[in-house]
């Protein structure tokens, strides 16, 4: 081993001091410029010093794999030993290094794990920390650590260096902990000078003027070089200012290259990248500014174009560092930026920028600021350009091209922000519980960190543990738990890691090598190309396995495609598959020796690994078609989704989503128009469904490019939020909320709504709605109240299970239930009835009843019956309520239940006794309040409304009382003062009608006092009220004045209700208690009027009364009993006429003559004349004249009694019916001839002045001669049809020479028309019944009267049978 300081390094000049300073302090800081040497020369000084003897070593380390494996080599290459023996190094998963290993350069990453098995770490001797300035967590960690560790292990060195690091920040911190002074060593000075040059992007290159190609610049050692370079934008006026950053780093290389062509020596460029997509742009870029020159290494002035960064391979990594004869461009992370140097590098490109991952406190998610969009990549501190700048200038001269301007520079941050101030600390706040240094938040905020973290971002650390299980609280202290023991274990992220715990402790051995696969994946950068010449094609080929539902099923799809389907490949195979497939090879080797390293691990915790194995694949077919064949899902397999999902899930419970739809407004596209407001609409609605709400209150939107953003699942969870223009979720899957339940544990939050009984469950039960961070992942889930609850229970048990009876579960001995609750039914009757309910049982008393002896543990039915069975053998009555036992109606006033009855008896209108069922209703706000009369539909045609008028006796007091107040001021003046005159006139009412309206029994109902002309009518109160009003006080008032709108105005209950109803077919199930006595009805309709209800439901009442006797009536039609049939159908509510009318028809049957006979009997002029008859046949005319001869020969058929006389009746007319039908037919004829006249009269052309006249003859005309006016003209108006059609003719010719005097007529004819229609009018409106005959009958009399009138009028010389007049007509009316 040699010790051997190259003289041209700054360091080497400061050796002596360094290790002075070492020897005398236990913590020594070194400050250097980039290239001084420090990072390898430190090492060898400590060495010669002895330090890493006696069995311990120095531990020097660095922030990168890369960095360290390389500092290692250079290392052990310089002292001329092998890597592994007196240098080594070992980073995750790589262990170089052997028991005689002095120096071991290793990632801070392996220190921080060596501290959980090593708390003092006494491997070690010395401790080298280089490239603090980076400020990551874990040289954030291992300094704090250290400053604790430091006081009780003396003999520890602790080497701090950088060449941009804040000395006096790190001193005071190191000095206030140890209590000494801490010595800063200032490397200064570097083996070649750098110029800097700045070129903000479109601006013309400040490097050179008279080299070929560039129209300006300076060449360096001009006078005004540094001018220029210092004011790059005095010409901006030619500035570019729409250049992108890969097209500014083009030029800026060219410039070097240009500028490189004039020296000698090395001459290679680094150029720094944001990421690897950044390196893809800057290598397209730059391949194509340089063509065949970067395609051909042959070519003597090619230039080698190399990408450099963590993820490549060894091999790869170590071309950057093999000789090599061209001019080569590194285009480089910044990886390159600290200890890791790169031979041959004399330019460096600077674009300025770079990737940084902050923590949102909000959102309590880690967000990526990406470039593209409204957040782009953040500009780098002073110091980190410092660094980038200081790569070059290590062999000669360097320059270093900064791509933005000196002003923004030094408006910059002097240094890189600490990542503890910016990241979310939960792997921190892990590490500090396993090696003991913290319990508690404040514990982490007091360790000793050079900047402390501030106390909410402490807080969310813990809690992000907590979602993870990985800590429990213990006595009032944090700890760690027997997952958050492996957890810290793990060297990954701590959400993957909780994976792989979940996966191994619930699933199979494959299902866990299934999600190693998907961990792995989401550690590395997408495997999947889409270069931009060849989007479209690679989108094609990656969608073949592409599942809809899962990013991570598509990433296994992939991997079963490459590595298990058809074996695993060779690396030439898997050379050609990712050629093939658009598929990085460096990142597909990556991942699989990632999933390598992960199966080793899981054997270290004994875990049970399998094969990553699907269910099924698709068919062998379809897997070997050509690619541009194999359709979109086509090599999908199926998985253990499930299981799958829920094991990521549990790394994931904060990265749920909850999708929202928002219909997109017409408002939303106001300034839009045409082929853009479409647009624009399409793209909403696409959007509306892919929102969705995060964990407290986040709002995201799924990745375009993932497969599940197509079918915008209702749940889904994802692994990373990226924010450009918007919070986009990465990596998402569809998932189950209800699978997050059962991993969340504590962290849910369960709400209850809507506590109600549950009659089927017994119990009362609840809506419980299970949150986790805000999301409602269980809606609606029922649970049993009594466990949240019980007091509430318990009450809801006795008040609507015992008391309402709402109990549909059966147990022992609980027939109390129903014997109470029909003690309760009744007494609430009694109390509708009397309206008296302060003076009844109610559900309070029974509630009171229960509560005061059912015991508050019983919460359920299930309870009540175990207590009741213990209770019914010594107290069967115990739960018997006796309504004479409550105490607060000792005292209470009886009322009569007999002035309330049940029923209402009365005689239908054609005497037969109907009894009605009466209800009570005590609610003034039911429309219902008061007296419910119940009508079967079968008897609503038969009853009269008067007789309800009168209500029942227990309100007829009541009711007096209230016509009383009702009456206009004028009118109640005289019976002032009212209750006085309302008991006089209610005793008058007792002396003159003893028996009230509805009394008596269900055969014979009282009957009202009969009235002079021997008729017993119950007349209505107000009739009766009026009548005893001026006999008693002589009032001066008429009996309509309390109808109408003055009864309408009286209180609801005083007037009675209606309710008709239909029987329905019995309930099998026993009803109990006297309201249950009936059969169940259906209610048709409910009303104040019966008159509106018998009108409303006529047809339906005569159908039903039709169906009571359809069977004896179709048995009497069948035996031939006509009569008989017809009397009971006229019983069920067939109208009189209706009753004739199929009397008649019976006895056309009887007597019809073949309708050949009878128009052979016509004439050629009469058969010509009936033909012109409003009929389609001649044989419906025949039908008609012959029903028509039968209402001649029998026009009192209604008045038959029975069978035998209609066939007398029938017998005695046989002889003259052909001739009767044959006289009709002549009347006919007459008829006819006339009404030709008259047509062919008012079809002609015709003055302005008679045009009313014709208008009206034609409408008059119309209603004489109809289809069918035959047999529906009277057969005594038939024979007068002729002269009504004559007086038609009369008066046209009349209104010709006298126009005025036909108006005058017209006015009379009309006024009487319009009484006839009203009357007809009324009649048919009124429901079926003797009432509604009346007015049938007067209606068609005065509708012939009219026809009467118009020939008085217009035709008198005609003459008429009997007087008439208007006057006539409306006394006929009266």
């Amino acid at each position: 081993m040699k010790f051997e300081y190259p003289s041209q390094l700054p360091v080497s000049a400061a050796r002596g001091d360094i290790a002075e300073a070492v020897t005398s302090s236990q913590v020594v800081i070194v400050s250097g410029q980039t290239g001084s040497g420090k990072t390898t020369q430190l090492p060898k000084i400590l060495l010669e010093l002895g330090r890493g003897s006696h069995g311990r070593q120095i531990v020097h380390t660095q922030p990168r794999r890369l960095a360290a494996r390389t500092v290692a080599e250079r290392i052990a290459s310089e002292m001329g030993v092998r890597l592994g023996d007196e240098v080594g190094y070992q980073v995750r998963f790589t262990d170089e290094s052997s028991p005689k290993t002095r120096l071991r350069v290793v990632t801070d990453g392996i220190l921080l794990a060596q501290i959980q098995r090593d708390p003092k770490l006494m491997q070690y001797d010395t401790i080298v920390i280089d490239e603090a300035h980076e400020r990551s967590l874990n040289i954030d960690f291992l300094l704090g650590y250290l400053t604790a560790l430091l006081p009780k292990r003396r003999d520890l060195k602790l080497i701090i260096t950088s060449a941009t690091i804040d000395s006096v920040k790190f001193q005071e911190h190191f000095e206030h902990a140890l209590h000494t002074k801490v010595p800063v060593i200032e490397v200064s000075g570097r083996t070649y000078p750098v110029q800097i040059v700045y070129e903000p992007l479109g601006t013309a290159p400040a490097l050179m003027r008279s080299v070929p190609g560039f129209e300006t610049g300076a060449m360096p050692g001009d006078s005004d070089y540094e001018a220029l370079s210092a004011a790059p934008d005095a010409k901006d006026s030619g500035r570019d200012v729409n250049i992108d950053m890969p097209t500014a780093v083009a030029r800026a290389c060219a410039e070097l290259v240009i500028h490189s062509s004039h020296d000698r020596g090395a001459r290679d460029i680094l150029v720094f990248a944001s990421g690897e997509r950044d390196i893809h742009e800057f290598e397209t870029a730059l391949r194509h500014h340089y063509g065949p020159r970067a395609a051909d290494m042959r070519r003597p002035d090619a230039i080698e174009i190399v990408p450099l960064f963590a993820r490549l391979s060894s091999k790869e990594q170590h071309k950057v560092f093999e000789p090599h004869e061209h001019q080569r461009i590194v285009i480089a992370t910044n990886v390159a930026e600290t200890s890791l140097t790169v031979p041959g590098i004399r330019y460096v490109v600077d674009p300025g920028t770079a990737r940084i991952s902050r923590y949102s406190k909000t959102a309590k998610v880690q967000r990526v600021l990406e470039r593209g969009g409204a957040l782009r990549v953040e500009p780098i501190s002073q110091a980190s350009a410092n660094q980038r700048s200081g790569r070059c200038g290590r062999i000669a001269d360097g320059i270093a091209i900064r791509l933005y301007s000196r002003e923004d520079f030094e408006t910059r941050p002097e240094f890189t922000e600490p990542e503890i101030l910016r990241t979310s600390l939960g792997a921190v706040v892990l590490h500090m519980l396993s090696v003991g240094v913290a319990r508690t938040a404040q514990d982490v905020t007091e360790f000793g960190f050079i900047d402390p973290p501030d106390m909410k971002a402490v807080s969310d650390g813990f809690n992000e543990l907590t979602e993870l299980k990985a800590i429990a609280r213990k006595h009032g202290e944090v700890v760690l738990t027997h997952t958050g023991r492996q957890l810290a274990r793990i060297p990954i992220d701590v959400r993957l890691g909780r994976m792989i715990i979940e996966a191994a402790k619930s699933t199979t051995p494959n299902t866990l090598a299934a999600v190693l696969v998907v961990v792995a994946f989401l550690s590395l950068q997408d495997p999947r190309e889409r270069p931009d010449e060849n989007r479209e094609e690679a989108d094609r080929i990656h969608n073949r396995y592409a599942d809809a539902s899962s990013d991570f099923v598509t990433a296994l799809n992939l991997w079963d495609r490459v590595f298990q389907a058809d074996g695993d490949p060779s690396n030439s195979a898997l050379r050609r598959i990712c050629k093939a497939e658009y598929l990085s090879f460096l990142r597909m080797r990556q991942w699989k020796d990632l999933v390598t390293q992960l199966r080793e691990m899981c054997k270290e915790f004994r875990f049970k690994v399998g094969e990553p194995i699907p269910v099924s694949r698709p068919d062998l077919g379809i897997r070997q078609l050509p690619m541009n064949q194999q359709a979109a899902h086509a090599l999908c397999c199926s998985w253990d989704a499930q299981g799958i999902h829920t094991s990521m899930l549990s790394g994931l419970l904060s990265m749920m989503g909850m999708q929202i739809v928002r219909e997109p407004k017409a408002s939303d596209f106001a300034g839009l128009k045409g082929a853009a407001r479409a647009r624009a609409m399409k793209r909403a609605q696409k959007m509306a469904k892919n929102d969705y709400q995060g964990a407290r209150g986040t709002r995201f939107a799924l990745f375009p490019a993932s497969a599940v953003a197509k079918s915008t699942p209702p749940w889904v969870m994802s692994t990373e939020l990226v924010e450009t223009s918007r919070l986009w979720a990465r990596y998402s899957a569809e998932i189950d909320p209800a699978w997050a339940e059962p991993l969340a544990g504590s962290l849910t939050r369960t709400t209850y709504a809507d506590p109600h009984w549950s009659g089927s469950r017994g119990s009362a039960v609840a809506s419980a709605k299970v949150l986790l961070y805000g999301l409602p992942i269980v809606q609606d889930r029922t649970v049993q109240w009594g466990r949240i609850n019980p007091l509430e229970a318990r009450d809801f048990l006795i008040r609507q299970g015992l008391v309402e009876g709402d109990i549909q579960q059966r147990f022992p001995y609980d027939d109390f239930v129903t014997k109470n609750r029909d003690v309760l039914e009744e007494a609430a009757d009694d109390a509708s009835r009397t309206r008296q309910m302060a003076q009844t049982v109610s559900d309070e008393d029974l509630f009171d009843f229960y509560n005061a002896i059912i015991p508050n543990t019983v919460t359920n039915v299930a309870d009540l019956a175990k207590w009741w069975k213990t209770k019914h053998d010594e107290r069967p009555d115990l739960l018997d309520f006796d309504p004479e036992k409550v105490e607060r109606l000792a005292d209470a006033d009886s009322v009569s239940l007999s002035d309330y009855p049940d029923h209402w008896h009365t005689l239908g209108t054609d005497g037969s006794p109907i009894d009605l069922r009466l209800s009570y209703v005590y609610d003034p706000h039911d429309p219902n309040d008061g007296v419910t009369v119940h009508i079967p539909l079968k008897a609503l045609s038969r009853l009269t409304p008067e007789q309800f008028s009168w209500n029942v006796p227990g309100l007829l007091d009541e009711l007096i009382v209230g016509m009383i107040k009702s009456l206009p001021k004028t009118l109640r003046v005289q019976f002032v003062p009212a209750p006085d005159t309302a008991r006089k006139i209610r005793a008058w009412i007792d002396e003159r009608y003893p028996d009230l309206p509805g009394s008596g029994s269900q055969q014979r109902p009282n009957l009202p006092p009969g009235d002079a002309d021997g008729v017993a009518v119950w007349p209505d109160l107000p009739h009766v009220f009026t009548q005893a009003a001026i006999d008693i006080v002589g009032a001066q008032i008429h009996p309509e004045v309390l109808t109408g709108e003055l009864w309408n105005k009286l209180t609801p209950y005083l007037r009675m209700t209606f309710a008709v109803e239909q029987q329905l077919p019995a309930n099998r199930k026993q009803q109990h208690g006297r309201r249950h006595a009936r059969g169940p009805v259906k209610v048709l309709g409910t009303g104040k009027s019966l008159v509106e209800l018998q009108r409303t439901f006529a047809e339906q009442a005569e159908a039903s009364a039709r169906q009571m006797v359809k069977r004896q009536a179709e048995t009497a039609g069948n035996q031939g009993k006509l009569v008989q049939k017809a009397n009971l159908l006229h019983k069920a509510g067939a109208t009189t006429e209706a009753r004739a009318t199929m009397l008649w028809q019976g006895a056309l049957d009887a007597l019809r003559l073949p309708g050949e006979r009878i128009s052979s009997r016509w004439l050629g002029t009469e058969a010509l004349m009936l033909a012109s008859a409003p009929y389609k046949s001649t044989k419906e005319l025949t039908e008609d004249l012959q029903l028509a001869a039968v209402k001649r020969l029998l026009p009192k058929v209604d008045e038959l009694p029975d069978d035998e006389a209609l066939a007398n009746a029938v017998l005695d007319v046989r002889e003259v019916y052909e001739d009767t039908v044959y006289a009709v037919a002549h009347d006919v004829i007459a008829i006819l001839k006339r009404y030709a006249e008259v047509d062919k009269a008012v079809s002609g052309k015709a003055d302005l002045p008679l045009l009313s006249v014709l208008q009206s003859i034609r409408e008059h005309i119309a209603t004489l001669v109809f289809p069918g006016f035959i047999g529906k003209t009277p057969p005594e108006a038939l024979p007068s049809i002729e002269r009504y059609l004559h007086a038609d003719l009369l008066r046209l010719a009349k209104a010709k020479n006298d126009k005025n005097r036909d108006v005058r007529w017209a006015w009379e004819a009309d006024e009487a028309k319009q009484l006839v229609d009203k009357t007809m009018a009324k009649a048919q409106r009124e429901p079926a019944g003797p009432r509604h005959e009346t007015l049938m009958k007067q209606a068609e009399t005065v509708r012939w009267m009219l026809e009467e009138f118009y020939v008085s009028l217009w035709a008198q010389e005609l003459g008429t049978p009997k007087p008439i007049s208007l006057q006539r007509i409306k006394k006929a009316l009266n």
